[in-house]
């Protein structure tokens, strides 16, 4: 009610999918340590090892926001993961979903150690996948996509498309 009251149209979540912590742990994450793009984060519910819990209490909050006209916006990290090596990214394909220089080092516009790599057809292929399904499954109303620069203009201008059929 109270952020209803001042006027508030959307609020911003720090990133909710799977982070590279411990869920039944959790102290202070800014979320910039993804994961599982597609999961809920652990730590944000009542109980971590229940996914149904994680999902049903993620929907009725979201709910309630958009009850009162506040939309939902999700902060995004598709810019790089929690670690390349043994990601589940890397293990599908070694290589592919990540940039690499000349010499085969990962790239690291992230200041993480890595940076995926949008311009690959499957990768950008995931991005437009997943923000569809953050969009539809949760009713998210935007993302905020956390150093959008490194990735290319024709995966964001392709998910935002998209996105606005949904919603």
């Amino acid at each position: 009610d109270h952020i209803k009251e001042l006027g508030v149209n959307a609020v911003q979540f720090v990133p909710i999918y799977d982070q590279a912590n411990d869920e039944t742990n959790p102290t202070f994450n800014w979320g910039y340590n993804p994961l599982n793009y597609n999961v809920l984060e652990g730590s944000y519910s009542s109980n971590p090892h229940d996914g149904y819990a994680r999902i049903k209490e993620f929907k009725q909050v979201v709910q309630e926001f958009n009850k009162v006209g506040i939309n939902v916006i999700m902060d995004v990290v598709y810019n790089h993961t929690s670690g390349l090596k043994g990601n589940q990214f890397d293990v599908l394909m070694p290589g592919y979903y990540y940039r690499y220089d000349k010499n085969g080092n990962a790239l690291n516009g992230s200041g993480c150690g890595n940076e995926t790599a949008s311009n690959n057809a499957m990768f950008r292929k995931f991005m437009i996948d997943s923000t569809k399904f953050w969009t539809k499954e949760f009713k998210l109303g935007g993302f905020r996509f956390d150093l959008m620069a490194l990735h290319d203009v024709k995966t964001m201008n392709d998910l935002t498309a998209e996105c606005k059929k949904i919603n």
